[in-house]
């Protein structure tokens, strides 16, 4: 059987964790392995941004809502993920992106928001994963973390201060 389409997706809130998604056979019910177990799903779109969604014969009111490119809300039954989805070509590319970032770091705000605690100031050191700072956006926290090893050069934003989508946040070299 062959694969239609790869997705590999991420929950914000654990950046160690990626699901990889295949799509197997597309049309009314669409064949999706996650992870290398299969499922069987249909969906429909309905209005505002809600998804009808029908996995095994279990059926899922979602919505789904766009935050930034690639990024996506996602609230089920109360319950709301932060998701990355990357095709397998944008992986790719942004493996090679992270591996030459090792130098220098620009920390951006990943959507508007405010930034609501600094965990770092100039000068302290950092590890892949350490939190740097919490934004607030869309009533919700989002811990923003570092993706490299190195030292806090510049913070460019201070608590509750509002912050654009992509705005630059502090440098890591």
């Amino acid at each position: 059987m062959s694969t239609l389409a790869t997705y590999y997706a991420k929950l914000t809130d654990m950046p160690d964790a990626e699901y990889k998604v295949e799509i197997l056979e597309d049309g009314p019910v669409k064949k999706i392995a996650v992870n290398g177990k299969v499922y069987m799903v249909d969906y429909n779109i309905g209005g505002d941004s809600i998804h009808s969604i029908i996995i095994d014969h279990h059926s899922h009111g979602v919505q789904i809502s766009p935050t930034a490119h690639n990024a996506y809300t996602v609230m089920n039954k109360g319950e709301v993920y932060q998701i990355e989805l990357k095709s397998e070509l944008e992986r790719v590319h942004h493996s090679h992106e992270a591996a030459a970032a090792v130098g220098r770091q620009v920390v951006q705000a990943p959507m508007p928001g405010v930034i609501l605690k600094l965990y770092v100031k100039k000068g302290d050191p950092v590890k892949p994963g350490d939190p740097l700072c919490v934004l607030v956006a869309m009533k919700m926290e989002n811990e923003i973390r570092s993706v490299a090893e190195g030292t806090v050069k510049e913070v460019l934003v201070e608590a509750n201060q509002k912050v654009g989508l992509n705005e630059r946040v502090m440098i890591i070299e």
